[in-house]
This record gives structure tokens, sequence and C-alpha cells, in this order.
């Protein structure tokens, strides 16, 4: 199973392995937010999540998340737990305080790599986990799993 770091090196090469190849597309124009404090995972996420048609928005802290939710009000929103400031669980709390018109009611999937107990974060109202590292593949079937629920 490749890392991010290596996923995203062989991005930039232009030689991806055969788990990076692209799935089937997204429904048509949905859109993505997505939440982290590292510039390479958003980079290879939202580049990846692209090519398969979703329009991503990328927040380097949980405040610039919030205000992308107001904005934006997206389809899913990939946040990670553990970032300098607010954490995931706190801004996963701000888009709750949200009413539905504002994406109060949006799904929020944490994705962390920490180990964290999978109880806790569903329990919190995240309604997926993915742990870090992970395939482009597995990224794809959790989104795609949320947005059939």
């Amino acid at each position: 199973m490749p890392s991010v770091g290596a996923g995203y090196a062989e991005l930039q090469s232009g030689s991806l392995p055969l788990d990076m190849a692209v799935p089937p597309p997204f429904p048509e124009n949905i859109k993505i937010v997505l939440v982290d404090d590292r510039p390479d995972f958003r980079l290879l996420i939202a580049q990846y999540l692209a090519r398969r048609g979703a329009r991503v928005f990328t927040a380097k802290n949980a405040i610039e998340g919030l205000q992308l939710v107001r904005e934006i009000r997206p389809e899913v929103v990939l946040s990670d737990i553990n970032m300098p400031g607010r954490s995931g669980f706190e801004l996963l709390a701000d888009i709750r305080s949200l009413d539905r018109e504002n994406g109060g009611r949006v799904p929020v999937i944490a994705v962390t790599a920490y180990r964290q107990e999978y109880d806790v974060i569903i329990g919190a109202g995240f309604q997926a986990y993915l742990r870090k590292p992970f395939t482009p593949n597995q990224l794809v079937a959790i989104i795609d799993s949320v947005l059939e629920s």
C-alpha cells in the first residue's frame, strides 16, 4: 500500500501505480472541501479527486474549512483530526452548529494518521473514518459510500 508521500512523488513524475488508476467519475459538479494542515497532502488529494471530476476546495485549518463550508455548501467534507489551532472535532461541531441551508448537515469524513478509536470518531458525529496512509481507491470508496447514504 503506497503512502501519501509516495503517491505525491509518483503523481509529480507522471507515473502512477496501478491502484491510482482513476475510477469512474463522481456525480457531475460534486463539491468537496478538504481540510488538512499538510500542503503536500492537500495537493495530492485535491489533484486526484479533481481527476475524477470533483470540484475540490482546500483549507489549511478548521477556521478556513468552516468558511468554505458556509460559502461553497459542499456535498462532502474531508477533515484531518489533529491540526494546529482547532481540531477536526471542533470543526465538526462548528459545522453542525450551522443551519441546513449553510451546510450544517454536510457529511464529514475524518481523515487522520493518528490511531483513534473508531467508536469515538463516529460517536462524535463523523459519517466515516479513514486512517492515513490509505490508497486512492479507499478514499474514493469511502466518499462514494457517504454520498450514497
